[in-house]
């Protein structure tokens, strides 16, 4: 009685706040939660660069976006509103219908438009969540649009089909999103956004089913917000754990506050992974960008801000991590997509590993993440300008993410895989590190002369 008088309170909230329940917010908060794009010109920056960029007409395009009265309807006959809408746009309400997922994958947005937006709002050290309800939220009330669809924003030319499908959690800092994004990256790729591409109103079950839409996409990156680590006895802790809770993946000792903040602890976020390992699956060029760190002042004179990676903060979500203690505001949200989990190909440890495969490659790539860039399609390495040094940092680099088309354009131009790299290790070993099997026999291939005989040399001992 106790449990359903809670759940009675907390929909009653929900229905007084507009909330859609799309995503999860931090309990503080009270508020809601086929054909290829054209070719990109090579244009990359940081984020602390593109957060003062001055292009008056992004600039004043994201400015005109404003709140408009609303006209006089309740909230239920908007719920019927955008239902009716839904219903004739996508032949049904259902979430994750395959209309639906391919209209939500034609609102990406630009990466120069995420910096132009998070510029003009000074919403860089925003959680998510309030992002939604002090900007998106006030803008989309007249019509309950998505925000991707507003006039202003169709206006810039920033939205279309989406490369990247960018999977967060609503705890964390927003500023920390659109910073691992544009991270060394083109600002002209598109970047699918659940706050812009996803109604923000009661009513939108149709566009409940956001992993529908990743394999729409031809990459996936996913932000995690580092918290402060200790070291133990050479473990990475995490708040007040010891080393034995951290090896014991005692989740449930993590603070609230600090759990909302990690993406593989969601269970939305664990849903939106597996169907990227999925798609990985399918397509070896599909790439899987892991970014894990916080948004700080440029270290430059500009005054922006720019991604900062934590290593520290990725040896200890290796040992933390597991997928059967994700969580989700609504319990009954993480019951249905762990049970989505256990029946999908595989088994909950190997999703498990792969989650550490890709941790590793975060942290491959920390210092060079202008290779994660280039795997999400961006042409942003030099490679005839470039020096021995880089070409094998790259290429360790590409190796310990998992990036086999990138490790192979990089030992075309004369890369060396059993060479020591930044950070003491070989690109080879980077490889067989992060259990990156086809790579590393790729790198093998290049180095026989480091392979042991096939049979022992005559009159040689055999040894069992």
């Amino acid at each position: 009685v106790r449990a359903l008088r809670t759940r009675a309170a907390v929909l009653a909230r929900r229905l007084r706040m507009g909330n859609c329940g799309s995503r999860e917010v931090p309990a503080v908060a009270v508020p809601e939660r086929t054909a290829l794009a054209p070719s990109r010109p090579k244009t990359s920056a940081n984020a602390s660069t593109r957060a003062r960029s001055s292009s008056s007409s992004s600039r004043a395009s994201v400015g005109k976006v404003a709140a408009a009265g609303e006209p006089g309807r309740s909230e239920e006959e908007w719920r019927e509103v955008i239902r009716a809408e839904d219903l004739a746009a996508f032949g049904s309400n259902e979430p994750g219908s395959a209309a639906a997922a391919a209209h939500s994958a034609q609102l990406g947005v630009t990466i120069e438009y995420l910096l132009e937006f998070t510029r003009e709002h000074n919403c860089w050290h925003f959680p998510t969540w309030k992002v939604v309800t002090d900007i998106i939220k006030p803008a989309t009330r007249a019509r309950r649009q998505r925000f991707a669809e507003l006039d202003a924003v169709q206006a810039t030319g920033a939205v279309g089909r989406a490369d990247t499908f960018a999977s967060h959690c609503w705890g964390a800092l927003w500023g920390l999103l659109v910073a691992s994004l544009a991270d060394q990256a083109d600002v002209r790729r598109r970047v699918w956004v659940d706050v812009f591409a996803v109604r923000q109103w009661a009513g939108n079950e149709a566009d409940h089913a956001y992993d529908a839409v990743v394999p729409h996409c031809t990459s996936f990156a996913i932000c995690c917000q580092a918290s402060p680590t200790k070291q133990i006895q050479g473990v990475n802790c995490l708040a007040s754990l010891s080393n034995s809770e951290m090896l014991a993946r005692r989740i449930d000792l993590v603070p609230e506050r600090i759990r909302t903040q990690i993406a593989f602890l969601r269970a939305w976020s664990l849903l939106e992974i597996m169907r990227a390992v999925e798609a990985e699956a399918r397509d070896k060029r599909f790439a899987v960008v892991m970014k894990v760190g916080n948004v700080a002042a440029s270290k430059d004179s500009s005054g922006g801000y720019a991604f900062q990676s934590n290593s520290d903060m990725t040896k200890a979500l290796q040992n933390l991590i597991d997928v059967r203690q994700a969580e989700a505001r609504d319990p009954a949200d993480a019951v249905r997509i762990l049970a989505a989990a256990a029946d999908s190909d595989g088994s909950f440890e190997l999703l498990n590993d792969r989650v550490r495969s890709c941790i590793t490659g975060a942290r491959a790539c920390s210092s060079f993440p202008e290779i994660q860039a280039a795997a999400c399609g961006d042409e942003v390495l030099d490679l005839t300008g470039s020096s021995q040094k880089k070409v094998n940092d790259w290429l360790k680099a590409a190796s310990g993410a998992g990036y086999p088309w990138i490790a192979q354009k990089l030992l075309e131009h004369g890369g060396q895989p059993n060479t020591i790299c930044t950070g003491n290790v070989t690109p080879l070993m980077s490889a067989v590190m992060s259990g990156n099997l086809e790579v590393a026999e790729m790198l093998l291939a290049k180095c026989p002369d480091r392979l042991p005989p096939p049979h022992p040399p005559p009159g040689a001992r055999h040894t069992p």
